[in-house]
């Protein structure tokens, strides 16, 4: 098996990832004109990275892909890595950090307005926003979309796992769809259900009551900070949470939200400052489990000591 390089993948698929991220869709035939290979063979990269999370349809061309963006894939990547005890297999903060810091430098679109009648620029940007709440997000949804942002797990997993709230209000006409009725069981299982009114007006998103994203009819959107046209979209967006109801059919037989895995418990506790006895009193298990989990984590992070550990956990969203 060829050798994984610094952001987790094998070299062709790093290589692949990288080429994907040079613009915002390709259809299969463009991309194998490009890179002079069988759709065969590309076809067999482009699954092993869609089931890693760093490509999804293009919800603009239903024969085209584009890559997830990667402040939200890659920290992502690193996550399922984590909680798999795949120590081994998890990207290099370093390396995650320089990608990311070249791709925001080449592409940076958050203070411009996205291209009009694009929903794949637009669902890149809500994916870079989602990296960066605090708080919540609120989503008003009157259409489904498939492949937009709003229906993506990445995006909502990237906004769950920072502690931050989602909320989301669907309108009513696409309840009955079962990819719809999917996706609202998982996010009620992770306890962030949708809400639904029978007409939602318009199609927006609001990250921390601080930047707005506006769309419109055409799926373009323009980015709000501050000012009039904020206000009002941040008490539009309250009115209708408050108005709205529970998806409750949608969301029969939800099992509970799944306990953090053993070993981001422990990477947890540690970063709180629990020494190793501390640490495995309070999950259960024997102080030797604790110690190989943290050796095994420093090793996947190439952290020198507890303390960097701590840091690049963060720095990958591990945290």
């Amino acid at each position: 098996m060829e050798r994984e390089r610094a952001i987790g993948l094998d070299r062709q698929t790093e290589f692949v990832y990288r080429m994907l991220l040079r613009r915002r869709r390709w259809r299969m035939s463009e991309l194998c004109g490009v890179l002079d290979v069988s759709e065969e063979s590309l076809g067999r990269v482009i699954e092993g990275l869609r089931e890693e999370g760093l490509v999804a349809a293009s919800a603009d061309d239903d024969q085209a892909i584009r890559a997830v963006e990667p402040s939200l894939a890659l920290p992502a990547l690193a996550t399922r890595r984590f909680q798999d005890a795949q120590g081994s297999g998890l990207p290099g903060a370093v390396a995650v950090e320089r990608l990311i810091a070249l791709h925001e430098r080449a592409a940076d679109r958050i203070a411009e307005p996205v291209e009009t009648g694009s929903v794949d620029e637009a669902s890149a940007l809500v994916e870079r926003l989602a990296t960066t709440v605090r708080r919540e997000v609120v989503m008003l949804v009157p259409e489904h979309c498939p492949g937009s942002f709003e229906f993506s797990r990445h995006v909502a997993d990237a906004v769950l796992r920072r502690d931050a709230a989602l909320r989301q209000v669907w309108g009513a006409s696409f309840l009955h769809l079962p990819a719809v009725v999917e996706h609202a069981r998982w996010l009620g299982g992770q306890g962030a259900a949708p809400c639904t009114l029978p007409h939602v007006p318009t199609r927006a998103v609001v990250i921390d009551g601080a930047v707005g994203v506006l769309f419109d009819e055409s799926g373009g959107a323009r980015v709000l900070r501050g000012g009039t046209a904020l206000d009002s979209l941040k008490k539009l967006a309250r009115r209708l949470w408050d108005s709205s109801m529970e998806v409750r059919q949608a969301l029969s037989s939800v099992p509970a939200p799944p306990t953090r895995p053993r070993r981001e418990q422990i990477l947890r506790l540690l970063a709180d400052g629990l020494t190793d006895d501390a640490i495995a009193r309070r999950i259960g298990v024997s102080v030797r489990t604790v110690r190989n989990d943290v050796a095994s984590t420093m090793l996947g992070l190439d952290a020198r000591s507890r303390f960097q550990a701590g840091v690049r956990a963060a720095q990958m969203g591990l945290l």
